[in-house]
């Protein structure tokens, strides 16, 4: 007799277990992650880069347009997509602009509008313009790397200031130019 006694009281405590827990389940508030910090893009477009279709990029002398197009990005003037080393450097150039915070940036306070060759910008080594449907989101132009040859010059059309990127953004559009020169 003391069997089932002891059985039934084995099952009551599992399912009165289950039931607490159950409850704590429904109505209890995931914790958040202490740990986690909450993503913000700090770069110079604030368009997301999947948002941009059309990109002109100029340099040595020459003008290229990127459109993307369903199956990936192909010259305007090419029925052909673009290499895939070529389209992953666009790609990554356009996260760059999106993330990359300047590390430091300039007021117009703090350069003569008339100093810009000093810079590299006048005239630049290499500009460019995004575009979303038809719409230029960020025009700019990069200039010369610092002394230190970490931070890159870079001026945004219809901004004051200058800003001071790390050289792997302008190096990444770089590598664009050259993957599509002859």
């Amino acid at each position: 007799m003391r069997r089932p006694r002891n059985s039934l009281l084995l099952v009551g405590a599992g399912i009165a277990a289950l039931a607490f827990l159950l409850v704590m389940i429904g109505s209890g508030r995931p914790r958040p992650m202490q740990s986690l910090v909450a993503f913000e893009a700090a770069g110079l477009m604030r368009e997301a880069p999947d948002q941009i279709d059309r990109v002109d990029l100029e340099a040595s002398g020459q003008r290229w347009t990127f459109a993307r197009r369903e199956d990936g990005w192909r010259l305007t003037t090419s029925p052909e997509k673009l290499m895939a080393g070529t389209a992953s450097h666009l790609e990554t150039s356009l996260k760059f602009m999106h993330v990359a915070a300047p590390a430091r940036v300039m007021s117009r306070d703090e350069y003569q509008p008339g100093a810009l060759a000093e810079y590299g910008l006048d005239p630049p080594r290499y500009a460019l313009s995004l575009q979303r449907r038809g719409q230029t989101v960020l025009a700019a132009s990069f200039g010369a790397p610092t002394p230190q040859n970490v931070l890159q010059y870079v001026r945004v059309a219809g901004r004051d200031e200058l800003y001071l990127l790390p050289v792997f953004v302008g190096r990444e559009w770089e590598l664009v130019a050259e993957g599509v020169q002859p």
